[in-house]
């Protein structure tokens, strides 16, 4: 948690605090287990479980923060907060529906909303 001072409680530290409207952060599983070095493990261990790991990383929806550039300088931001190992968050507002999608009906061009969240995400900690 953040203190007054903009200090972090128990270590003293400061912690960079991003905020941004948008965060393009595409698929996150393959990349946080690639990143702890044991996606390789894993797709072992699935496959003696008669489980595709791909297959299961399709599941994951693309979050539904972000379509374009700022959201993408905002994720490489993070990246490398994170690369450097300092201590950091981003903060945006998150709306249930996220961005519009296009689609087309009857050669008309509709949009209907991005239902990204129909079963959580896991990867945000609400405050």
């Amino acid at each position: 948690m953040q203190g007054l001072q903009g200090r972090s409680e128990g270590t003293g530290s400061k912690q960079l605090i991003y905020f941004s409207m948008e965060f393009l952060l595409g698929r996150l599983m393959r990349t946080n287990l690639i990143n702890l070095g044991v996606y390789d493990l894993v797709a072992s261990g699935l496959q003696d479980m008669g489980r595709n790991l791909d297959a299961i990383l399709e599941q994951e929806p693309d979050a539904g923060l972000g379509n374009g550039g700022l959201g993408r300088l905002a994720a490489c931001f993070m990246d490398s907060i994170a690369s450097l190992g300092l201590p950091g968050h981003g903060n945006t507002l998150r709306y249930d529906y996220g961005f519009f999608k296009q689609v087309i009906r009857n050669d008309k061009q509709e949009e209907v909303p991005d239902l990204w969240l129909v079963n959580g995400y896991v990867w945000e900690t609400k405050k």
